[in-house]
C-alpha cells in the first residue's frame, strides 16, 4: 500500500481513539443545572504554645541613662533566656522618647520587647517569673496552636469536609429528580484557625515581683472549607 494511502487511514481512525478523551474532558452542557456547595468541617485541638510579651521600661530625665538602663535589663535578660533552650526568643521594637507630662520638667521613656515562645508552659513561665524579678514587665500573653498541631488534622478534616459536600451534592440532586454527573471545580483551603490577639492572660495578682503568671491554654478551633460547582443530570 502506498504511503499516501497509509497516511490517509491513519487520520481517518484518529477521531475513534480521541473522541473518548475529549468527552471526558468536555464541560457541563450549557443548560445544566449546577451546584455551587460549600461544606466546612472544624474540631477543637488543644492550644500547644505559648507566647509571651516582655518589656524593658524605664522613664529617666537623662536619656542616656535610659537607654543604658535598658540595654543591660535586656542583655541580662537575653543571658538568662538563652540558658533555657526550650524557649525561643526574638526582641522587637526598641523606642526612646520625650514626654512633657504637664508643668513637671520633661523626661524620657525608653522601651525595648522581646517575645518567648516555648510548648512547655511551666518552664516558660518560671522563666517569665524570673525575668520580672529582674524588672521586665509582661506587655501580652496568649496560648497558641503551632502550624504542626494544626497540620496534623488537615488531611481528617478534608476528607470530612468533602464527605459531606458530597452527601449533600446527592441530596439536592435527589431532590431535584436528578443525579451527580460531574465537579466541574474544587477548591479546598488548608487548615486555618483565628489567630489570638496578644493580650493579657494572668491571674490577678501574679504580675507581682514574687511568682511567676499563670495560663491556661484553652483549645482552638481549626477548620477546612472546600468549595465546589456540581453539575447535575437528569
Amino acid at each position: 500500500m502506498p504511503i499516501s494511502q497509509k497516511f490517509l487511514i491513519t487520520l481517518l481512525m484518529l477521531p475513534a481513539f480521541i473522541a473518548p478523551a475529549v468527552a471526558q474532558m468536555a464541560p457541563a452542557p450549557s443548560n445544566a443545572t449546577v451546584l455551587h456547595l460549600s461544606e466546612t468541617a472544624d474540631r477543637n485541638v488543644p492550644r500547644d504554645r505559648l507566647r509571651v510579651q516582655l518589656a524593658a521600661e524605664i522613664t529617666d530625665p537623662d536619656p542616656a541613662k535610659v537607654q543604658a538602663e535598658i540595654n543591660r535589663r535586656m542583655s541580662a535578660a537575653l543571658a538568662r533566656i538563652k540558658a533555657v533552650p526550650a524557649v525561643a526568643a526574638e526582641t522587637n521594637g526598641y523606642s526612646v522618647s520625650q514626654e512633657n507630662p504637664g508643668k513637671t520638667p520633661p523626661r524620657w521613656h525608653g522601651s525595648q520587647s522581646v517575645a518567648l515562645v516555648a510548648k512547655d508552659f511551666a518552664t516558660l513561665l518560671t522563666l517569665v517569673g524570673t525575668l520580672q524579678q529582674d524588672g521586665l514587665v509582661i506587655t501580652g500573653l496568649v496560648p497558641e496552636l503551632s502550624r504542626e498541631a494544626r497540620q496534623s488534622v488537615e488531611d481528617e478534616l478534608t476528607d470530612e469536609a468533602l464527605m459531606r459536600l458530597r452527601k449533600r451534592a446527592e441530596h439536592i440532586a435527589v431532590g431535584l429528580g436528578a443525579k451527580v454527573d460531574l465537579y466541574r471545580d474544587l477548591r479546598i483551603g488548608n487548615a486555618a484557625t483565628p489567630q489570638p490577639l496578644m493580650r493579657a492572660m494572668v491571674e490577678a495578682g501574679s504580675l507581682s515581683q514574687s511568682s511567676p503568671p499563670v495560663a491556661e491554654p484553652g483549645e482552638a478551633v481549626v477548620s477546612v472549607t472546600v468549595q465546589a460547582d456540581i453539575a447535575l443530570a437528569k
